[in-house]
């Protein structure tokens, strides 16, 4: 299976930033968020895009392109509605695993098979034997544990505290001061992984780019266009130049 170490490092920043950010703040990595969702849209297989979708559109078009990265929690007791987003507090809610996930993250585990990819973002078919010594890293995206991810982020590729390494001969990578290895994890200050290359210099808010996809992803571009298209009227962000 294919996992973009790459793409989980940034959509783990851009959750933090939208739980965080607000106005002209918030405005000023939008296209971040809207590159993210395109690259990994493109990537993903067609069931993958369909889960996306039946997560997104539900949510207000006014929050399109953040709604894609944002992480919501309910009440411990079940009761409540879903909370989440820029300047609420959910630090005394209990996160269910079926609603803390962000709906991008859908898309980045459902990247479809290809054969030029960076091997080290190829992991064992999850529920093989292979794949049993990466299932700490399986279940820490199952209910999104940042911090235990960022564990398993190396610059090469995926890396296990037993030192096996994503589409490398297991080795050694416990350094001599007892640590993991690893990047830092969220919170101390350091990113927690290498940022993921350009993506594209072109906005997923223009209708030429959405048109462009796959022909079997072809409905689901529309709905994303008519969800672009929806919330241009209130959006205050300038459209990019054309040359």
């Amino acid at each position: 299976m294919l996992l973009d170490r790459h793409r989980i490092a940034k959509l783990i920043q851009l959750a933090d930033l939208e739980r965080r950010l607000t106005g002209a703040e918030r405005m000023m990595h939008e296209e971040d968020v809207a590159l993210l969702v395109k690259s990994a849209y493109d990537d993903a297989s067609e069931a993958a895009r369909a889960a996306f979708m039946a997560r997104v559109q539900p949510m207000p078009t006014t929050a399109w392109p953040w709604s894609a990265v944002q992480v919501k929690a309910v009440r411990s007791g079940g009761g409540g509605g879903l909370v989440g987003g820029p300047g609420r507090n959910i630090g005394v809610f209990s996160p269910s695993p079926a609603a803390v996930i962000p709906p991008a993250l859908l898309l980045i585990r459902g990247e479809a098979e290809s054969a030029d990819v960076e091997p080290g973002n190829r992991l064992p078919d999850r529920g093989t034997a292979e794949a049993a010594r990466w299932e700490p890293l399986h279940r820490a995206l199952d209910n999104w544990d940042t911090q235990m991810i960022a564990q398993w982020i190396g610059p090469q590729g995926w890396i296990s505290p037993n030192g096996a390494s994503s589409g490398q001969p297991a080795q050694n990578t416990e350094p001599a001061n007892g640590t993991s290895g690893t990047n830092s994890t969220p919170g101390n200050g350091t990113s927690p992984a290498p940022l993921p290359p350009p993506m594209s210099t072109l906005s997923w808010r223009s209708p030429a780019v959405i048109a462009a996809g796959a022909t079997v992803a072809s409905t689901i571009g529309v709905v994303l266009f008519s969800l672009r298209g929806r919330l241009a009227p209130a959006s205050t962000v300038p459209q990019q130049e054309k040359p």
